[in-house]
């Protein structure tokens, strides 16, 4: 895994000597902090009075002069006048008298914390090691199955998978004093103004924005690399990433697939100059699912259930070859369908009364995923009328009732996209006291949170925390190849000026993802930006699922960690699966997803305090001494 971890101590424990991470290499200047795996580090001492210092710890940090300009406001407590971060980093600040530390706002460097250690408090963005600080991480029930069943929404911002590890939510720092931490609210002067913007604004900005994220990445590395799936968003990156240097571009295909991603990709790659273009063939030993054994699991560690797991085999052969070829850093257009367009715009437009642009809406979703139109509006507009508290109400009524068949669960409800709270058929598979617990902790986190009014903005945020944590994982995972990983649509500045322009102009009707068409024409070739079908992955996922289906049904049998942690009956998941092998409709999400949660969890067993920590004999001093130094 890439990880940073720090220590700040209280009073009473500034002489106790602190552990420090195995393989860890210290923060240069900084006393009890520390990097693990593949990360860039930059570091900036302060030049007032008093010692003080800050680091960026992370993909594309900021200069030596933004980091100095988001120090001084840091020292003057003005944590609500940070500069904008470009890039995506986790930012750890030191003065005499406290620590200050800032994670990025999709939680791909999150925060998390804990403050219940002999009067000190230990900070990283991984959650298992702080977990694993106590002993053998073991993780929190009631969160596990959120995680579970929820996993597209985030019930307890503060809440991580761990009992006594605490998370940052967005839009706050952690600041440790006196042995204590606290959370404080935070800004930014942002360039972006991202608020109410046009789509022409937004679309300018966009680019401007972009452009320097690949700049700032490609222009740190004499040999970079890039998805080039033949889509709009890793096209784009390929691009820019060429425009700024060598890059090596790479189209995954193999039999299975049955999509024209390949043809969109080689006629891209003609079109960028000097791009090495590679297309990687698989086979049966890069289908979803190899690898997932109960036995012997082939996959690394993630500090959180991944859904990279699943294809793992297929990403380590296109990982490996480019690191293979040089490679020092790889693109990936994750994060682009979140970013780019949104959900939610249906059910808001009936709920505000605007019918027309609602059938507009309808129209063009139905045309793009293939449904009724009619199914589509009756979905929203049964939903339009609830707010967050009545759905969740609906939704703990539900789990406390019966579980719907195993042989149904696949045609679910039609109703996700205009849903607050998107539920897995997992929750079906979930025994009765699992399914209580559950509707116990969604109607307790949402009578305690804010009321949202727009679903919209519900789902741009949640979405965005989802994906987030997923581009976490890919990049731990990726970190075991050596590979660090890239994900531009996920910075800072990327996102503030995407979810400045309105849900409703990102998703107009009959138009695919305007933003950043608007942003991108006359740079990359038309075709690509005009291109109005996707590709899909369901040929090799069922493929996989055939393949591998005796294997799966063990590793989630009776002898799975979920089923003896007693969040899901084995018997409705056998009888899903049986599904596969001829090929009949299952809800492949929600298989993929069970299969990544019961992986970290058996792979959560064989980890304890020595494997993330050794003694060490330096002392928790507090910051390190401070000695004047120039950038």
């Amino acid at each position: 895994m890439r990880w940073a971890a720090g220590f700040r101590a209280g009073p009473d424990t500034s002489r106790t000597p602190v552990p420090a991470p195995v393989a860890g290499e210290g923060i240069p200047g900084f006393a009890t902090a520390w990097t693990v795996g593949p990360v860039l580090v930059r570091t900036v001492e302060g030049d007032g009075p008093g010692p003080s210092r800050i680091a960026a710890v992370g993909d594309c940090p900021p200069t030596h002069a933004e980091l100095a300009a988001t120090l001084h406001a840091i020292r003057a407590g003005q944590l609500d006048r940070m500069p904008e971060r470009p890039g995506s980093c986790l930012l750890v600040a030191e003065t005499r008298d406290r620590t200050v530390v800032v994670g990025d706002r999709a939680g791909v460097w999150p925060v998390f914390y804990r403050a219940d250690l002999d009067g000190g408090v230990w900070w990283s963005n991984a959650a298992t090691p702080l977990a694993a600080l106590s002993g053998v991480p073991i993780p929190d029930l009631r969160a596990l199955a959120a995680r579970t069943a929820l996993p597209d929404v985030v019930l307890d911002p503060h809440a991580g998978l761990f009992p006594r590890v605490a998370r940052l939510p967005p839009g706050t720092a952690l600041l440790c004093e006196r042995g204590a931490a606290r959370l404080v609210r935070t800004g930014t002067t942002t360039r972006a103004h991202a608020e109410h913007l046009t789509l022409p604004e937004g679309a300018r900005l966009l680019h401007a924005r972009l452009t320097e994220a690949v700049d700032r990445r490609a222009g740190s590395t004499p040999l970079c690399s890039a998805d080039l799936s033949g889509g709009l968003d890793s096209t784009t990156l390929a691009h820019l990433s060429a425009r700024a240097g060598e890059t090596h571009a790479v189209t995954y295909t193999d039999a299975w697939l049955r999509n024209d991603d390949l043809p969109y990709a080689t006629a891209a790659a003609a079109e960028m100059p000097g791009v090495v273009h590679h297309v990687m063939t698989g086979d049966r030993s890069t289908l979803h699912y190899i690898g997932l054994g109960p036995e012997h699991l082939a996959v690394p560690v993630s500090d959180a259930p991944s859904p990279t797991v699943v294809l793992w085999a297929m990403k380590a052969k296109v990982l490996g070859a480019m690191a293979a070829h040089g490679s020092r850093g790889h693109f990936v257009g994750t994060g682009g369908d979140t970013v780019l367009t949104a959900s939610g715009v249906l059910t808001d437009a009936l709920r505000a009364g605007q019918r027309r642009r609602a059938a507009a809406t309808a129209r063009a979703a139905a045309r793009v995923t293939h449904t009724s139109v009619w199914g589509l509006w009756r979905a929203a507009r049964s939903k339009a009328a609830l707010t967050l508290t009545v759905e969740a109400g609906h939704l703990a009524d539900r789990l406390r009732g019966p579980a719907a068949p195993a042989d149904t669960a696949h045609r679910g409800t039609g109703s996700a996209g205009a849903a607050w709270l998107p539920v897995q058929t997992v929750a079906d598979w979930m025994p009765r006291p699992a399914r209580d617990l559950l509707a116990d902790h969604v109607t307790d986190a949402c009578r305690s949170r804010e009321q949202p009014d727009r679903l919209a903005r519900w789902r741009d945020a949640h979405g965005l925390a989802r994906v987030g944590d997923d581009v976490a994982q890919y990049a731990h995972l990726a970190a075991s190849l050596g590979m660090p990983l890239w994900a531009p649509y996920l910075d800072d500045e990327v996102v503030a000026v995407c979810f400045g322009v309105p849900p409703e102009e990102r998703h107009l009707p009959g138009v695919y993802k305007p933003l950043l068409t608007r942003a991108m024409r006359g740079i990359v070739a038309d075709q690509v930006l005009d291109r109005r079908t996707k590709g899909t992955f369901g040929g090799p996922v069922y493929a996989g699922l055939a393949e591998h289906c005796a294997a799966l049904t063990e590793l989630l049998g009776a002898g799975s960690r979920l089923a003896r942690l007693g969040l899901v009956d084995p018997v409705p998941v056998a009888a899903v699966l049986r599904r596969a092998a001829p090929g009949l409709p299952l809800p492949l999400g929600a298989v993929h997803h069970l299969v990544a949660v019961e992986v970290w969890l058996r792979q959560l067993e064989t980890q304890n305090r020595s494997t993330w920590w050794k003694e060490n004999r330096s002392r928790a001093l507090g910051p390190a001494p401070y000695r004047a130094r120039r950038p």
